[in-house]
């Protein structure tokens, strides 16, 4: 099944850019293909930023559960209400945070593909 994710993702990340290139490759004059990759540019430096968001706020989360964990055990608190280990939980956030770091890392390198091939049209129109 992990396979079949990651192949997913590499997939999405090909349409991604195939979407891109068809978008830009409609663009017939100069003015279209600078607006045009111009905007495929501000979508793609947005997508950026909203993933690196997500993953430096779930580092947070669980640098912050650790020091909860922390000072719970030194008051003697070594799991919640309901019975469960701290340690516990500490391990499943930890595991769930690196089971999408495979898909973080795909989803970047596409979005670096689309943004260096807007980029390079730009260029190329601008040039041209």
């Amino acid at each position: 099944m992990k396979y079949v994710k990651i192949t997913w993702y590499i997939l999405t990340g090909f349409s991604y850019l195939a979407i891109v290139v068809g978008i830009l490759s409609v663009a017939s004059t100069r003015f279209e293909i600078v607006v045009l990759a111009g905007l495929v540019e501000l979508y793609a430096a947005v997508l950026y930023n909203a993933s690196a968001l997500a993953v430096a706020s779930d580092a947070n989360n669980y640098a912050a559960f650790i020091r909860f964990r922390t000072l719970a055990t030194a008051v003697g608190v070594r799991e919640d209400d309901d019975g469960v280990l701290f340690v516990a939980t500490e391990e499943a956030l930890g595991d769930q945070i690196n089971s999408y770091k495979t898909k973080v890392l795909i989803k970047n390198i596409a979005n670096a593909l689309v943004s260096i091939y807007a980029v390079l049209r730009i260029l190329m129109a601008i040039i041209a």
